[in-house]
């Protein structure tokens, strides 16, 4: 299935839209914040004008269905909060895989917890996922706490996750199938 670029997910809080030209400033001031780019497989831009191709990719991606990346703001005063995105796994099929940043200035207020509820409830619903995982690096608790609070289950430690300043980042990955995600929406309900 594809979704249109003018696709809008509403939360109690935010409103979680498709990537655009303005957000740009928000996502380099972001980056500018020491130790932000530690937990992020990409490195810091040098300016801003280098983050204007990982924008057309990522909207190259959303039109061939491949990965989703939302920006959140807030419902209220349309602020930038982060952004969060959901991505096909590149060699199973119903399988895909959620990351998400929070912007420095709003982190550690829950944020992205109900975000990441609304991106899990998209991708089963909506993408007809079997399987939505992420990975977190072995030092961040928050995105750990994060990917609990939505039903996520830990899967397994690798030591060797992803490179950053030329050293290996130790990951776990965590995964919510859609039988226990249904299960608990039942709960809920």
């Amino acid at each position: 299935m594809r979704v249109p670029r003018t696709y809008r997910i509403h939360t109690e809080r935010y409103i979680l839209r498709c990537v655009c030209e303005q957000d740009i400033p928000y996502v380099f001031s972001a980056t500018r914040f020491q130790g932000f780019n530690d937990g992020i497989l990409w490195e810091a831009p040098k300016s801003i004008e280098e983050l204007h191709e990982p924008l057309q990719r990522n909207l190259q991606a959303w039109d061939f269905g491949l990965a989703y990346t939302f920006t959140l703001e807030s419902a209220e005063t349309n602020a930038f909060i982060g952004r969060i995105s959901i991505r096909k796994h590149n060699e199973l099929k119903d399988v895909w895989n959620l990351g998400f940043w929070t912007h420095p200035e709003h982190q550690r207020q829950g944020y992205m917890t109900e975000a990441a509820k609304a991106i899990v409830e998209f991708g089963f619903t909506v993408l007809g996922a079997e399987r939505i995982e992420a990975y977190h690096a072995l030092w961040n608790k928050a995105s750990e706490k994060v990917l609990k609070r939505i039903g996520m289950k830990f899967i397994c430690y690798i030591p060797q996750g992803f490179q950053k300043h030329g050293k290996w980042v130790e990951e776990n990955l965590l995964a919510i199938e859609t039988k226990d995600w249904k299960s608990s929406k039942q709960i809920e309900g």
